[in-house]
């Protein structure tokens, strides 16, 4: 049985342009619209902009330019360098240019963002969440949002899903996908890359091949410090039998967190809740990123999942900072610095767009005629249902390109989609979820929709001009 519950209005709010969601995506998209000349309003629900970039410190900004070293240009490019001269003066004196398809610090990345949107005359509302909207005749009237005031109506002529989880497009009555498609994972056997992309494990690929429904575990990132990264890091991303450590199987299985979510037995392997060590550069040269949490069949969508999944990963953290500490070199005298403040997910809904990108044409680079934005990170499916360490592997060519038909709505007209959630396959989506692709997509779908609240409509030739002006390289 389901029940109606009514609230007042507190105040409506009209702009051209209405972005929802604050992460990379969103504020590339919000950033475009608005030196564009037209009205935007951005809603965030957290007091950061940035999304996992920044309240997750997922730190390596990759994707940035092609696998050949060609910078993607446009706002990706302008980030990169404002959040460079920031950094070495600031954050990053020890990274000094080295910092492409490298670590951000998320304090400066944030602020970058920030200033870049507010230089544009960009509404920011922070704290605000999207929790419904109004349509007529194929197109979206207005947004409701709740914030610290309570909840408030917002008119606009366009809007931008740039949630991540597609919670616009789904209010909106837009198709999507949500998890792995039926056979999907046929395109990695057709391409030669049905591994695991750090060592041969067939089998696993093929057990998936008749499943559908699976969505990539989620995780949550942190930071130690104290950490001699390059000894450490000569243990990454390597299936670690108790014997490679010097550590007794009675040993660890007396441990108290050993049979906890994530360490279960896993035979002669370490149970560890990815099945692997997996750390990257930090913000000084003794500091370590660490993604080593993973909870399965979680739906990022779903209120319960998030809540269970939230409570769990983070009483992984640390199990896994005492097992760096006791048993992994490089680790002997780290210490927790900070974890992430959201819960990172890597996928959920995706929208069925006018195209629909395929994990073949990603992976073989294909060239679109409309493409709006680029791609070039490997295809890395970590693996939906064990403790495997990631499907996929790296790309066939330089770069693929995404089709304006990846960032349009079909069922509202004046409703288009950016970042994690554009219309995909599963496969694809592995690539295109990452931050340096959010970013070209978020300015597609921002200048899109300025084009069109000037003309009234926008044709891709239009739209792939006014990316070039602005300094993209199509």
């Amino acid at each position: 049985m389901t029940e109606k519950y009514s609230m007042e209005i507190k105040r409506k709010i009209n702009c051209d342009v209405f972005v929802a969601g604050g992460g990379v995506a969103g504020v590339a998209a919000a950033t475009a619209a608005a030196r564009r000349g037209v009205s935007v309003i951005l809603c965030e629900s957290s007091g950061i902009l940035g999304g996992q970039a920044t309240n997750g410190i997922v730190t390596p900004l990759s994707s940035v330019q092609s696998r050949s070293g060609k910078k993607f240009g446009g706002i990706v490019d302008e980030i990169i360098e404002k959040t460079i001269e920031l950094s070495e003066k600031y954050a990053l004196p020890d990274k000094k240019g080295n910092f492409y398809n490298r670590i951000a610090c998320p304090e400066i990345l944030s602020y970058v963002m920030l200033k870049m949107c507010v230089e544009a005359g960009v509404k920011i509302m922070f704290h605000t969440e999207l929790v419904g909207i109004k349509r007529k005749d194929k197109k979206i009237e207005c947004a409701y949002v709740f914030t610290k005031s309570g909840l408030f109506q917002i008119n606009a002529d366009k809007f931008i899903d740039a949630t991540g989880d597609g919670a616009l497009f789904a209010e909106a009555g837009e198709e999507y996908a949500l998890g792995s498609e039926k056979g999907v994972y046929e395109s990695l056997f057709e391409t030669g890359l049905d591994s695991v992309h750090y060592e041969d494990n067939t089998g696993v690929v093929h057990a998936l091949s008749d499943t559908s429904g699976l969505m990539q575990p989620v995780s949550i990132f942190f930071v130690m410090g104290g950490v001699d990264y390059k000894k450490a890091s000569s243990f990454n991303n390597k299936r670690l039998t108790y014997s490679d450590l010097g550590i007794s199987k009675e040993e660890f299985h007396s441990l108290p967190y050993f049979g906890s979510v994530g360490f279960e037995e896993n035979g002669d392997l370490i149970p560890l809740p990815q099945g692997r060590i997996l750390v990257s550069e930090g913000i000084s040269d003794d500091y370590a990123v660490v993604n080593m949490s993973r909870i399965n069949g979680i739906n990022g969508a779903d209120a319960d999942d998030v809540n269970r999944a939230e409570t769990e990963a983070r009483l992984q953290l640390m199990a896994i900072v005492d097992f760096l500490k006791r048993y992994v070199p490089g680790f002997e005298n780290s210490y927790l610095v900070n974890t992430g403040s959201t819960l990172g997910i890597r996928e959920t809904r995706r929208l069925k767009g006018k195209y629909i990108l395929s994990g073949k044409e990603v992976i073989e680079c294909r060239h679109f005629e409309d493409a709006i934005a680029k791609g070039s990170y490997m295809i890395d499916i970590h693996d939906p249902r064990g403790k495997n360490k990631a499907l996929g592997g790296e790309l066939k060519g330089d770069f693929y390109e995404i089709p304006y038909g990846c960032i349009c709505a079909v069922k509202n007209e004046n409703l288009f989609v950016c970042g994690r959630c554009i219309s995909v396959d599963h496969v694809a989506h592995s690539s295109t979820r990452i931050q340096g692709t959010c970013i070209m997509t978020g300015q597609a779908a921002g200048t899109a929709c300025a084009l069109s609240v000037k003309n009234g409509d926008v044709t891709v030739s239009e739209l792939r001009q006014a990316l070039i002006e602005d300094g993209v390289n199509l």
